[in-house]
């Protein structure tokens, strides 16, 4: 199995009530350059997993309080210690307890007497395996943002949108959401003037804009080419507006592709539409906003509308 590195030393707790076996499996341990937590039952190893965090756990099979058996099924039912790998450590070679080992969790049995060597290999293997685990779950993560995200801006994408919108409206009920509809105004002449490339860059560098004035708990979504949608949650018919007028103010006073020489100025049109004031669905919602959108278009360009004007 390929090597695995961690940027810091291993944690390992053990949990035994014989001193002579900690303090050997302490140092052999220590001496392998792992950080090693020792106690003497498995109610006290429950009580320091928080602090430690162990990457491996060491549990004796019999222990005075509570036997490893329990201890193992009370970390596998806890959501935030279900993965921690556990070794069993004993003397017992019954088919029954290895079998009752496995049911309750654990990944290995470390057998009484056992060599450094046998030790080390069990120690190492599993650890490898656990940080490959992390690495799976991670890239699983990851692919799963990726599913929701707008590449070019890292913006949501309509997918999202559609997903989970409803559902934000349906939890708010009696609370305000509002929605703001934008498109960035004479963007073909952007594209025109200083080509395809050019013009994505814009894109990316206008949502950047959008995100380092939304309010936490908000967000933007990439709509299609250069038209968004900004989700407000919690924010009523007024505090909506200010947003907007926040938005198409700082896009207004950006000088976008300054590093590329070109120092370009755009604008953007915005509809604003409030749940439940002007809409009770997503479809409705979403409606009201691109029609008062397009009021800002007919009044001009570079200005917000709400739909409640925009009748």
């Amino acid at each position: 199995m390929e090597k695995q590195v961690y940027t810091v030393s291993p944690a390992i707790l053990i949990a035994d009530d014989n001193r002579g076996i900690v303090r050997l499996l302490g140092d052999v341990l220590t001496n392998a350059g792992y950080r090693v937590t020792a106690v003497d039952s498995g109610q006290k190893a429950l009580a320091v997993l928080p602090n430690i965090q162990p990457d491996l756990i060491l549990l004796d099979v019999d222990m005075p309080d509570r036997s490893a058996f329990e201890t193992c099924r009370t970390l596998k039912q806890d959501p935030h210690t279900s993965d921690i790998p556990v070794l069993f450590v004993t003397s017992r070679r019954n088919q029954r307890d290895i079998i009752t080992g496995f049911q309750a969790g654990g990944q290995d049995y470390v057998n009484k007497p056992y060599t450094t060597a046998e030790l080390l290999a069990r120690v190492q293997t599993h650890l490898a395996l656990r940080q490959a685990q992390k690495k799976l779950k991670a890239s699983e993560a990851r692919y799963r943002e990726l599913a929701i995200r707008d590449d070019l801006t890292n913006f949501f994408n309509t997918r999202y949108l559609y997903q989970t919108l409803q559902g934000q409206m349906d939890m708010l009920r009696h609370m305000a959401l509002s929605v703001i509809f934008m498109d960035i105004d004479n963007f073909k002449k952007v594209v025109d003037t200083c080509g395809h490339l050019n013009g994505s860059r814009t894109i990316a560098e206008l949502a950047d804009v959008v995100q380092s004035v939304l309010p936490d708990g908000c967000y933007g979504v990439s709509y299609g080419g250069d038209e968004f949608v900004i989700v407000l949650a919690g924010h009523d018919h007024i505090q909506g507006m200010q947003v907007a007028e926040t938005i198409r103010r700082a896009i207004e006073q950006t000088k976008f592709l300054a590093a590329r020489d070109l120092a370009i100025h755009i604008t953007v049109s915005c509809g604003v539409a409030t749940f439940p004031d002007d809409a009770r669905t997503l479809t409705e919602l979403l409606g009201c906003a691109d029609h008062a959108l397009f009021q800002s278009k007919e009044k001009g360009k570079n200005t917000v509308t709400a739909y409640s004007s925009a009748k």
